[in-house]
């Protein structure tokens, strides 16, 4: 769990910090209440985890802490999954945009490596969302995108685009053109809301031979056309979880939206499908 300090809003309308964090594993919500004769008090909720980052953490120290320990076991046939999850304005989408892009920075490190240089290790990246039911690529001008199930019972995703990438410079202009694809919206409780669940995935292949630098795929779990993929890991920012009296929404199809993206049984499949083919989680 990571806690976010006040943002500007709410330290302007003088609001209270009401979220303690001790020893790094327990955290405290403090809830203001009355009593019957309305007298304030304020009632404790303790909630212990494996790990709580308070908000001193930098994004640094949050990669260091979850997705580095990983990194080393994607070369040895490991498929991983990162994902936050949390109301509208909890600081889901600052905490994971560095991530992957931290992340393809040690991949790259490690494919320079001779002993994966020599067996034609390659890394490529993809970019998709879900959106209303719906899948887009991010990077092929919101293209939509289908889902189906192939012969051995895998779910594969027809039509999404793959880039191969060979530095992090590339890694980063592809995640900024795909974030500036994604669907946001304005809400009570964030004025820049994503309003959509994006997946970016860094698979690592394995190549026979040298191929182009981009290409159609289907990125089916174990056997990818053009290399036999090695392990990858898959990032996925969720669209917020808020309850009605988080916002202010006085768009009706948009609060409705709000709260029902986490029932969509697309997103399920498909989040199902990238969470449960992956043997890590985090």
């Amino acid at each position: 769990v990571r806690k976010r300090p006040l943002n500007k809003k709410e330290l302007a309308k003088k609001e209270d910090d009401v979220v303690t964090v001790t020893d790094n594993a327990y955290l405290t919500v403090h809830e203001p209440k009355l009593k019957v004769d309305l007298t304030a008090y304020v009632d404790k909720h303790e909630f212990c985890f494996d790990a709580v980052l308070d908000e001193q953490v930098t994004n640094d120290e949050v990669y260091r802490a979850t997705v580095e320990p990983i990194i080393p076991t994607i070369f040895e046939r490991t498929k991983a999954t990162c994902f936050a999850y949390g109301q509208t304005g909890s600081g889901k989408t600052y905490t994971m945009q560095p991530l992957p892009l931290r992340a393809a920075e040690d991949l790259v490190r490690q494919l320079h490596q001779p002993v994966y240089r020599s067996q034609k290790y390659k890394l490529w990246l993809s970019y998709f969302e879900i959106y209303g039911g719906k899948l887009y690529d991010l990077l092929s001008d919101r293209r939509k995108l289908c889902m189906r199930e192939d012969g051995r019972q895998q779910v594969c995703i027809v039509g999404l685009q793959e880039f191969e990438v060979f530095d992090v410079q590339i890694v980063k202009e592809f995640i900024e053109k795909g974030s500036a694809s994604r669907s946001t919206g304005s809400t009570g409780a964030n004025e820049e809301s994503s309003r959509s669940h994006a997946i970016l995935q860094l698979v690592v292949k394995k190549h026979n031979e040298v191929k182009e630098g981009k290409r159609n795929t289907n990125t089916d779990g174990n056997e990818a056309r053009n290399g036999k993929v090695v392990g990858k890991i898959s990032f996925i920012d969720l669209a917020g979880s808020e309850r009605g009296a988080d916002t202010t929404d006085n768009d009706r199809q948009t609060r409705f939206w709000c709260i029902s993206c986490l029932s969509e049984p697309c997103r399920y499949i498909v989040l199902n499908w990238i969470i449960i083919e992956n043997e890590k989680a985090l």
